[in-house]
């Protein structure tokens, strides 16, 4: 999943330091090449999942928003409440402002933002038990 922020260096400490992901590399974009952006690339030590952090010559600069058309949010699943909660714990821990739980009846969630407003769901899917 590739991502257009503001400030490299900026959401890589955030993303490293509030959701665990790793420093993989930092490539340089081709001085002649406008469509290859510089980017740093993140992986999430458990599950693999890599993100890349580009800075596109000409990016607006603004904040990002869910009402623009393209990307609403991200929804990271954990693995039970248990997580969840841990989760919670360790936003609370970081001051990293989220909401509370949210009850979809088949989910839950919390949300939270990335310094550049781009909005994250920790998500766990409760599976009812199947009748008798």
């Amino acid at each position: 999943m590739g991502l257009t922020v503001r400030d490299l260096d900026r959401s890589a400490e955030w993303y490293e330091r509030v959701l665990g992901f790793k420093f993989v590399r930092r490539l340089e974009a081709p001085p002649d090449d406008e469509n290859i952006p510089p980017a740093l690339l993140l992986r999430h030590p458990d599950s693999g999942f890599l993100v890349a952090l580009c800075g596109h010559r000409g990016r607006s600069g603004d904040r990002f928003s869910p009402r623009r058309t393209g990307l609403d949010h991200i929804a990271l699943e954990v693995s039970d409440e248990d997580q969840l909660a841990h989760w919670i714990g360790e936003l609370d821990a970081l001051g990293v402002e989220h909401s509370p739980i949210r009850d979809l009846g088949h989910s839950r969630f919390v949300s939270l933002e990335d310094p550049d407003g781009i909005q994250l769901e920790l998500w766990v899917t409760i599976t009812p038990p199947r009748p008798g």
